[in-house]
């Protein structure tokens, strides 16, 4: 009996945090602000769907709250970072990123790079929402990854506009796609950041775009060669189904050689689950 009404609770509390969250009708409204608004209203449609998919009601039902009020452009810009709980020793990295997140979109970001902009600034929620929760290292990493990548972008489109045309554009620093353990799955959370690299190859325009796969050193060297090949695999499809052209990419796999994060044999280690993208000015 006591099985029975357990089950009884958690459906009725399934059922009712679905009722309070319209993923889909939310993620279809109509846009009634600029392009940064759209953008952030599919973003955070994204971000609560991600969330949603992992059971996690209060951030699917808030995320699914920001991408509302940005379709109907009532943003309130990025959360506050006294909003969430974080773990120890995190809270002055947030601050400063905020702050240069705020500045960057004071300065005209919405309007001169409105997609990048709103990917910043739910990238930035997304890695708060992470760092409080704190089990899945790979999805703090990627939404980490995700706003510095988005910020870039965002700082060289205000920059260009105040310098010469003819200045050459100096490439953006290697940009890192997380995945989890003994994955090759680009999760909603790593595609925010491969979005990013697709953006910033058509604002870049590199020559060339090198991807180094690496898989962390616990289990058998062969087979990690062999997942780090299916993880930028991954990537490239990704790139690819983003218009970016497979001539413009090369691919090595150094799996659990050379890693990122030094460790020992059989250590697992999230720094080391991850395809790092360099673009190449072909100089």
């Amino acid at each position: 009996m006591k099985a029975k009404l357990l089950a009884v609770v958690s459906a009725a509390a399934f059922l009712s945090a679905c009722a309070n969250m319209n993923i889909p009708g939310v993620r279809d409204m109509a846009d009634e602000g600029s392009a940064f608004d759209a953008a952030l209203h599919q973003n955070y449609a994204n971000l609560a769907q991600a969330e949603y998919d992992e059971a996690d009601w209060t951030d699917a039902r808030y995320f699914t709250s920001r991408s509302k009020m940005a379709a109907m452009s009532q943003d309130t810009g990025p959360q506050m970072i006294s909003e969430r709980t974080l773990p120890e020793g995190t809270t002055s990295e947030v601050e400063i990123a905020r702050s240069d997140l705020m500045a960057a979109l004071d300065a005209g970001g919405r309007d001169k790079a409105a997609s990048a902009a709103a990917r910043a600034q739910s990238s930035f929620d997304c890695w708060l929402q992470e760092l409080e929760e704190n089990i899945q290292q790979e999805d703090i990493d990627n939404c980490r990854s995700a706003f510095y990548q988005a910020l870039a972008i965002v700082q060289a489109e205000l920059e260009t506009n105040e310098m010469p045309k003819a200045m050459p554009m100096a490439m953006p620093v290697p940009m890192n796609v997380y995945f989890g353990f003994d994955s090759a799955a680009v999760d909603g959370k790593a595609m925010s950041v491969v979005d990013g690299i697709v953006e910033a190859y058509g604002k870049y325009e590199p020559a060339m775009i090198s991807l180094v796969a690496y898989a962390d050193r616990a289990g058998d060297a062969m087979y990690n060669d062999i997942l780090a090949k299916s993880r930028v695999d991954a990537v490239v499809k990704a790139l690819r189904d983003g218009g970016v052209p497979a001539s413009r990419l090369a691919i090595s796999i150094s799996g659990e050689a050379n890693v990122p994060v030094a460790t020992d044999d059989g250590v697992a280690e999230q720094g080391n689950r991850v395809v790092t993208v360099t673009f190449e000015d072909g100089m």
